[in-house]
Formats: C-alpha cells, structure tokens, sequence
C-alpha cells in the first residue's frame, strides 16, 4: 500500500461497492406494487425475484472466492461488477417476469464476488492489528445500500429505481480494476487449479476446530438477521398499531443508525481486545450476541415509549457487533492463499443454511402462535449463536498460530 491516504480511498471504494451491492439487492423489494402493474405477476412470483438471487449469490460465492485466490481480487470483485451492473440495467429493461428473473438471478452472481473478495483483499494489505476495524467500515455499505435501496425502489419504482443503481457500477468497476495494490501473491500463484484442488480447499476449512464454532455462530445469526428483517416490521404494524410506512421507518431508522453505530463499535473493540486475548475478537461477537437479549425482549415486549425505542435502537446496536470481528476471525484461520476461499464458505453456508430459510420458519412460527412470540425465535438463535462462539475460544490461540506468518 504506497500511503494510509491511499489505504483510505481502497477502502472507500471497496465500501462503495458494497454499498451498490446491498442496493442492487434490496430494491427490487419497495416495487411490488410497480411490478404487478407492469406485469400481473402473483405474490408467489414476486418471491421468486429474492429467491433467485440469493440462490445463485449463495451458490457461486465459493467457486468465485476460490477463484479469486488464484487470480486478481480486484480484477475479480470488477468484473463481478460489471456483471451486476449489467444485470440491474437488464432488469429495467424487463418485459416479463421471465426476463426480470433472469436479470435477479444473474445481479446475485455477480454480487457474489463482492463480500468475501474484498473482505480477503482488505485483510490482505491493511495492518493485521486494524482488521476487524477495517472490514467493519466496508460493511457500512451494507446498512447504507440496503438502506438506500429500499427507499430508492419505493421512491422511483420500477423501471428507473434499477437505472440508478446499476449506472453508476461502470464508473466504479473501473476504479476498482485501476487500484495499487497486491494483485497475487506468491503463495496463490503456486496454489492447483482443478476440482479435487477446490474440494480439498473447501474441506480443509472445516477441519479448523475455531472455523467450525464461528461458522456455526455465524449461521445462527443469519437465521436471527433474516428472521428479523422478513416479520419486525409487520410485527410492529400488528400489535403496536404503527401504520405500515411509520412500521417501517421505525424499524429502518433502528437498523441503519444502530447498525451502522454498532458495526463500527464492533470492530473497534474487537481489534482492541485481540491485543490481549487470543480469542479477542471472538469475544468481542459473544459479548454483543448476549447484550442484545435484554433489548431484544423488551421491543418485543414493551409496546410503546421510549424504552421500546431505545430498547429497539440497543438491539440493533449490539447485535451488529460482530460483522467485522467474524470476517477478521476468518482471515486469521487461513493462510492468505485460501483467505477469500473461507470468507465465501462463510457467505454461501450463512445465507444458504441460515438466511434461506428464516423468514419461512418464523412465518410458519407467526401463524400458529402469533408475530410476536414468534420473533423470540431469532433471539433463541443468536443467544445459541453467542453460546457457539463462546465454545470456540479454547481453540483459537492453536488454531489461529498454525496460518500465522512465520
């Protein structure tokens, strides 16, 4: 890295990408209305928009990230730009719903290559001791662009809402490809290309003791943050008798700004405690996993006021904690070669075993004992996800000193 001035403008871009990426992933959500005009879809259709881009964004982020490790991250995290960008403006210019689910599903490959490969290029040239930090100030695009792109989708609807989020992809994709740093390793330039390689890759990772804990943790709160995000806001329209636009205000106004405050606070103390315990920054998720109980139960259960305002901010706050410890903690278990290999077995196992599936179990949890008792669920899954960390830390000085550069 030739200056920490230049350090800041990576990182800059990097998290402007990230930025565009939740963006590109979320707009498509505020413009069902726009969409069933346009087209007469049914409801079950409109799901299938979401579905299918997270089912190829799961399902190609390790081939992606396994590739990434043998070719050039930023050229990887480019062209995976290029390809959503092309998409999203392929999406506006859709004219059925066959078409627009062949532009969501291609947008979620191409967003693939974001996350993981960045988290490993960001990893790779900043000091080891910031992190944590630093992959905590990327995953400020993901509160924000999430953010951005559910206003944008219900402000501008559909067809211009996707023109706006995929236009300014170009520009930034070639910023992107232009960049100063590390293009490949030494190590990842001897790594084999085949697929008993990649199998062996993959494996190995789970045969990391530390690896196997954080990942467990990390699925249970997938299952938490999708269970959340699909029913809190229905949840508050239902039995705190909020209109669905104040509902949704409240909710996204907590997220984002007690998101964006805890993802930061996350990563700053994770770095700090890492300096005196080996398992800092995983005790750094657990104690943000544990402090968001007491406030996750009290906007459950507290229904006007400002204890359940400031219940609900608290939970957003600490819960959040963990975005950049976690992709740190990924890092130190790996030798640099397999980094964005591991960060996307992290992304494809997350979103595939917890986020796929959450939102169905706790609407089958609403119907049988109503939206508020069954949003205890996610709190049972990130009590059980900081309990996983938790079990994690007695192998994490071993296991992290094994990839450690000697």
């Amino acid at each position: 890295m030739r200056s920490r001035s230049y350090g800041l403008y990576v990182l800059a871009l990097l998290a402007s990408a990230n930025f565009l990426n939740y963006g590109t992933r979320n707009v498509v959500f505020t413009m069902y209305d726009d969409l069933r005009g346009a087209f007469h879809v049914s409801n079950s259709e409109l799901g299938l928009l979401g579905t299918v881009f997270m089912l190829t964004h799961a399902l190609t982020s390790i081939p992606i990230g396994w590739a990434a490790d043998r070719l050039d991250r930023r050229k990887t995290i480019a062209v995976g730009m290029l390809v959503w960008s092309t998409a999203t403006l392929g999406a506006a210019a859709a004219t059925g719903i066959g078409t627009m689910l062949l532009a969501r599903a291609l947008a979620g490959l191409g967003t693939a290559a974001c996350v993981p490969v960045a988290n490993a290029l960001l990893c790779d040239v900043f000091p080891a001791g910031g992190k944590a930090r630093t992959v905590s100030i990327f995953n400020l695009g993901l509160f924000a662009g999430g953010a951005a792109g559910f206003a944008l989708g219900a402000l501008a609807g559909f067809p211009l809402a996707f023109v706006i989020m995929g236009a300014p992809g170009f520009v930034l994709l070639i910023l992107i490809w232009r960049i100063d740093v590390p293009g490949r390793s030494r190590e990842a330039a001897g790594l084999p290309v085949s697929l008993r390689a990649f199998a062996d890759d993959v494996g190995s990772l789970l045969r990391i003791p530390t690896m196997r804990w954080v990942l467990a943790g990390a699925v249970l709160m997938a299952f938490a943050a999708g269970g959340m995000l699909a029913w809190f806001a229905d949840f508050l329209h239902k039995t705190k008798g909020l209109s669905v636009e104040r509902a949704t205000a409240v909710f996204g106004g907590c997220a984002v700004s007690g998101g964006l405050a805890g993802v930061v606070t996350g990563g700053i103390v994770g770095d700090r405690l890492q300096r005196r315990l080996p398992f800092g920054r995983m005790a750094t998720m657990t104690i943000g996993f544990t402090a968001s109980l007491p406030f996750g139960l009290a906007a459950i259960f507290v229904d006007s006021g400002v204890i359940f305002y400031g219940a609900t901010w608290l939970m957003m706050f600490f819960i959040t904690w963990y975005h950049g410890p976690m992709a740190a903690v990924v890092d130190d278990l790996v030798p640099e070669g397999r980094a964005a290999t591991a960060q996307a077995a992290f992304i494809f196992t997350m979103h595939l075993v917890g986020t796929a599936p959450s939102s169905y179990a706790v609407g089958l949890l609403v119907d049988r004992v109503g939206v508020r008792y069954a949003l205890l669920a996610p709190l049972v899954a990130v009590a059980a996800a900081a309990l996983a960390v938790a079990l994690g830390f007695r192998h994490a000085a071993r296991d992290c000193a094994i990839t450690a550069p000697t």
